[in-house]
Parts: C-alpha cells; sequence; structure tokens
C-alpha cells in the first residue's frame, strides 16, 4: 500500500534526518553557544535559504500536472508570502528575526553564499525546476517538512537564550513549529495516489535522499566556516 511505502521511507530517512537534528551547529545554537556575530554568520547564510525556498516551490507546482496534487504546493507557496498581506510574508518574518540583529535588508541583499549554501540551493532548484515531479515532491515533503518543525524547535529554543530577541523578532521561526507538520500532511495526502509503481516510489525517494544531503552539506558548510570556533 502506497501509506506504507511513506512509512517505509521515513524510516529509512530517520538516519539521515537524526544527523541534521543532533547536527554540531544546531547543538550549538540548542545551547545559546553563539556569540552576536556568530549569530549575524548564521542569519546571513539562511537567508539564503529563506529566499530561495518560495521558488523552490514555485518551480515543483510548475511541473506538477493536475491541480489536486498541486493544490499543497500552492496553498504552501501562498502562506509563504503571507497569504496575500506582504507584511506578513515568510520573508518579511525572516528580515524581521535578522534585523533583530542588527541586519538590515541591504546587509542580507550583500550576502555572499558560502560554496556550500549555494550548492544546496542550486541544486534544489535545479531539482525542482529541472526534475520530475514526483522527484521534487519528495524532495519537499519527506525530504523537508517531514522534520522542519522539529529542525525549527531546536533553533527557535536555542534563540530564546538570547535576551535581546524579542518573541516577535522569532516569529518566523514559531510560525514554521505550526506550520510545516500540516505541510507534510496536506502533501502527502495529495502525493500517494503517485505512490502506486516502483517508478515512482523511486523518484519520491530518490528526491527525499537529495534533499536531506544538501541539507546535511549546508549545516557542515555553516559548522566547517563558523568564525571564532
Amino acid at each position: 500500500m502506497a501509506k506504507d511505502f511513506f512509512k517505509t521511507l521515513e524510516n529509512e530517512l530517520q538516519e539521515g534526518i537524526n544527523e541534521i537534528l543532533t547536527h554540531p551547529f544546531l547543538k550549538r545554537m540548542q545551547d545559546g553557544w553563539f556569540d552576536k556575530k556568530q549569530l549575524r554568520y548564521f542569519a546571513e547564510q539562511y537567508s539564503v535559504y529563506c529566499r530561495y525556498f518560495p521558488r523552490f516551490l514555485a518551480a515543483a507546482a510548475a511541473n506538477i500536472p493536475d491541480d489536486e496534487t498541486r493544490m499543497p504546493i500552492i496553498e504552501n507557496l501562498w502562506e509563504e508570502h503571507g497569504e496575500g498581506k506582504i507584511i506578513k510574508s515568510h520573508r518579511i518574518l525572516f528580515n524581521r528575526f535578522a534585523a533583530g540583529l542588527g541586519l538590515s535588508v541591504d546587509d542580507l541583499d550583500k550576502v555572499v553564499p558560502l560554496p556550500t549554501t549555494r550548492i544546496t540551493c542550486e541544486n534544489l532548484i535545479n531539482l525542482c525546476h529541472d526534475g520530475h515531479f514526483l522527484e521534487s515532491l519528495g524532495a519537499l515533503g519527506p525530504g523537508t517538512e517531514y522534520f522542519t518543525n522539529e529542525e525549527y524547535n531546536i533553533i527557535y529554543k536555542g534563540l530564546q537564550n538570547y535576551d535581546f530577541l524579542t518573541e516577535k523578532d522569532l516569529e518566523f521561526w514559531s510560525v514554521h513549529i505550526s506550520l510545516d507538520e500540516e505541510h507534510y500532511s496536506e502533501m502527502i495526502g495529495a502525493v500517494i495516489p503517485w505512490a502506486n509503481t516502483l517508478e515512482n516510489k523511486y523518484l519520491i525517494r530518490t528526491g527525499a535522499k537529495k534533499a536531506i544531503d544538501l541539507e546535511i552539506l549546508f549545516w557542515d558548510g555553516l559548522e566547517d566556516n563558523l568564525p571564532g570556533k
């Protein structure tokens, strides 16, 4: 059964997911280890991924052949854009977080991505734009949304250690904790009918594993280039 496939896939992905959730960089975040300069470094590099993410969704949506499968991606994209209210868009929320660290939008515009950040984002956009739509749904679903709420909860709780950051500053992280579990459930519901052949299952699994490998690369890059370590 298709539902059994996704349970099996989630189990297969767990080793990589655990590598992300217990990553040394996230452990430093969780423990409140960073100083403000290091937090800025994190925000700068994550801003690159944050700016790419709506493009991942849009590229994936463009390749999906039917409305029912596309709907969860469109809903996610709509939420990313504040459900039509730009002041509530997730990029604006992230900019507010960055501002709490003393980073302006102009500062973020000038960020030079680490090679690992660039490789992560460019490979994901290429996968979503040029790959099979089931591969992109594997990447965005089991390979991302499945564990994003756990990941963001680690970041959010870690950032609460810093008294110069307000709850308003941290809204980008808290909003995703509640939303992403719902995103995953809706996405899986839409893609289950497609998990009916070995080829389709292979595409979904391949996309999920690629996304997790790329995210590990992203965090490895942040850890390896962490200033003042």
